[in-house]
């Protein structure tokens, strides 16, 4: 994954549509015109029934740039993303939504950063009409990503992720078994098992959040108490801990380093409630990957009630 400074290095931008065409032109000339110019800008179709297939083939008149595929029948909004990385030539990808706004130096400062990374990952500015009324940044500056985090806390959204081509082989190794599984989670999971990843804290995108998006509903919050009750309240729902097993299921041949993460995976992907707490346990003991800014008992709460939040929270977007 070595760079040569000589040469400038290909980039490929995927993004996935579905009518999208309130915002799309708008995000589309934030991706061509950016200071370092990007090899391709892949945009794959899942259907749409609004003006957002005329709007790309104007573009793809204009710039060869712009390659639209159109998906012959629904694949949904995970899927259509893993199957259009395949079709990318640029030896790192960046991963795009149709209704965000890229600074213009995006590509250029992850660039910069690049090195010998799998992936790289930024923060992000929210907004939902006005870039210049912005609601802050998306994640704090002490962000954790290491294996153990990533796999029972997956956090880091697609618009986020640039990485390079070389995870890709792992990356569909998942995909294969579970067609709508959650691809941004599963680019972070095979991205740390492949290299060094980054975490680069500038918000290099503006990112319109709505308010009937999935990832908009998924952060609900609960009190201390009210937490641990729900959590708890998970292992009788089998729909949820069905979806668990199976997501597991499916990242369980990544080579993970950890032999305690090897081991939730273990416990996780039986779907059983002792397997499940087996794995509270183990995550109990590793708190300090999960939790380490807080005081010792919470940690190791929190960290024991992780694969419970898992089964409540992750279990809505993991496989979808």
């Amino acid at each position: 994954m070595n760079i040569n400074p000589s040469s400038p290095v290909s980039i490929s931008v995927v993004m996935c549509t579905y009518n999208g065409d309130k915002y799309l032109e708008q995000q589309i000339d934030s991706i061509l015109c950016q200071t370092y110019p990007i090899h391709e800008l892949i945009i794959q179709d899942d259907c749409s029934t609004d003006r957002t297939v005329t709007i790309i083939e104007a573009y793809q008149k204009r710039d060869p740039r712009v390659k639209l595929y159109i998906n012959e029948a629904p694949l949904g909004f995970n899927y259509n993303f893993s199957s259009a990385f395949a079709k990318a030539e640029g030896e790192y990808i960046a991963s795009s939504d149709q209704d965000d706004i890229w600074r213009p130096d995006k590509i250029e400062i992850l660039m910069n950063h690049a090195k010998n990374h799998s992936l790289l990952f930024h923060n992000s500015y929210l907004f939902t009409m006005d870039i210049q009324q912005t609601m802050g940044k998306k994640n704090k500056s002490n962000v954790l990503y290491n294996e153990l985090y990533l796999l029972m806390k997956p956090y880091v959204p697609g618009h986020e992720c640039f990485f390079h081509r070389n995870i890709l082989p792992i990356f569909q190794q998942a995909v294969k078994q579970e067609n709508n599984i959650s691809y941004d989670s599963l680019l972070m999971l095979a991205a740390v098992v492949s290299g060094p990843i980054e975490f680069i804290d500038e918000g290099l995108v503006y990112w319109r959040r709505h308010p009937q998006a999935t990832s908009y509903h998924t952060e609900q919050k609960y009190n201390a108490w009210e937490g641990l009750q729900t959590a708890l309240k998970s292992l009788s729902n089998r729909l949820q801990r069905n979806v668990t097993k199976r997501y597991f299921q499916a990242v369980s041949s990544y080579p993970f380093r950890q032999k305690y993460t090897i081991r939730t995976i273990r416990y996780m992907k039986t779907g059983s409630i002792v397997g499940i707490l087996k794995a509270c346990c183990v995550c109990c003991i590793q708190h300090k990957q999960l939790y380490p800014h807080t005081r010792f008992l919470q940690s190791c709460i929190k960290s024991f009630f992780t694969p419970l939040y898992f089964i409540r929270d992750c279990s809505k977007f993991a496989i979808h």
